[in-house]
């Protein structure tokens, strides 16, 4: 006797590490610099720049190395996408096996390829310059904040020579630890990417307002102003936070059978919604505990706790942490350059003096307020 399955849920939205969402909303700008790119790359060159995605964990970078990933296939020119993590080319031979792989031929001895010598480097580029020619090559990387240096030097500086020879197209993206990250690398063009440096940050209102509307709608659900306004609100307009109350809001649909989604319906799944926002905070802070970080995040969450789009300065941040005993120019530079690593706080790529930073999440920083021991809070602050 054969058992009815039961019927699959469906999933409109996607709350999860680099799950694409169902409406990728707040990123034409940056889906249009990739889309330049793709554009030499089937006209057969290489584009004027590389592109480095610089943002906060949970922001949408992989989503836009997946989109662009879709995009890749589409076209009369097929281009061919290769996706790496710093964990499969974690040293030169396994670069050189993932750029010109030998197919049927006994691998060489890490001695033998030689990549990080002069005639290794020339002969590296040489092959990746055929292979991009017979079709264009875009290799995407992601996390790239923890790539390693010597192999990450021998992959900018390739993909610098091969910007006259054959398109290809290198798109790196990580955390704002990777702008230090890349300063390690013997390649200091990296910085001379204009448009090609793009920082992925939280979502305007107005992005995060249709990131929640569009799936709705598309399935014949309502939600009404005030809600829509609530939810936002609480998600600070962080991406991952917008399809987490995506998600619940869904899930009550189905269960309730509504078509409308109400401030009643909001209120229901807000202490989910709310849990799931403290696990991951605990997560988050458990990082800096394990950095050695709490004082220094501490110090500086009074600068960011106050409103959503609060804003610091190098000044004020040094003299956040000044407070806090980090007395030494070397340790402040070092605390703020690990919070940066850890996306509590960031400095957005494009700037025009003055510099600013700004919180990776605000209400990331009072979470931290709240749970921090006393011992690591400043005397001036208590």
């Amino acid at each position: 006797m054969l058992l009815a399955m039961p019927p699959k849920e469906l999933r409109v939205f996607a709350p999860g590490d680099g799950a694409a969402p169902p409406e990728l909303a707040g990123r034409g700008a940056e889906q249009a610099v990739l889309s330049r790119c793709l554009a030499d790359l089937t006209s057969g060159n290489a584009p004027p720049h590389n592109v480095v995605l610089i943002g906060p964990s949970g922001n949408g970078k992989t989503v836009l190395l997946h989109w662009l990933k879709s995009a890749c296939a589409k076209g009369e020119r097929l281009i061919d996408v290769l996706t790496l993590t710093p964990h499969a080319i974690a040293d030169l031979a396994t670069l050189r096996d993932a750029l010109v792989p030998r197919r049927g031929i006994v691998k060489l001895s890490r001695r033998k390829v030689g990549v990080a010598s002069g005639s290794g480097r020339r002969e590296l580029v040489r092959e990746l310059a055929a292979r991009c020619r017979r079709r264009p090559l875009a290799v995407l990387l992601d996390e790239a904040h923890t790539l390693d240096p010597e192999v990450g030097s021998v992959l900018l500086n390739a993909s610098q020579q091969m910007r006259t020879k054959a398109p290809f197209l290198l798109v790196l993206a990580g955390t704002p630890g990777l702008r230090t990250q890349l300063n390690t690398m013997d390649a200091s063009f990296w910085g001379r990417l204009g448009e090609g440096l793009l920082g992925i940050g939280r979502l305007s209102h107005a992005a995060a307002r249709e990131a929640l509307v569009k799936p709705l709608m598309a399935h014949g659900v309502r939600i009404d102003v005030d809600a829509l306004d609530v939810v936002v609100e609480h998600s600070q307009r962080y991406p991952y936070f917008v399809q987490l109350w995506g998600d619940a809001l869904w899930k009550e649909h189905l269960a309730t059978g509504s078509a409308r989604l109400t401030a009643a319906t909001v209120a229901a799944v807000r202490p989910v919604v709310t849990a799931q926002v403290a696990d991951y905070y605990q997560g988050r802070y458990e990082e800096l505990e394990a950095g050695g970080l709490v004082p220094a995040a501490v110090a500086t969450a009074r600068l960011f706790q106050d409103e959503v789009d609060a804003t610091a300065s190098n000044q004020e941040i040094d003299s956040a942490l000044a407070s806090a005993g980090f007395d030494d120019a070397a340790d402040r530079f070092a605390a703020r350059d690990g919070l940066s690593r850890l996306s509590y706080v960031w400095c957005p790529p494009g700037q025009q003096p003055p510099v600013i930073w700004r919180a990776g999440i605000p209400s990331l920083t009072t979470y931290v307020l709240e749970h921090a021991p006393a011992s690591a809070v400043p005397a001036t602050q208590r």
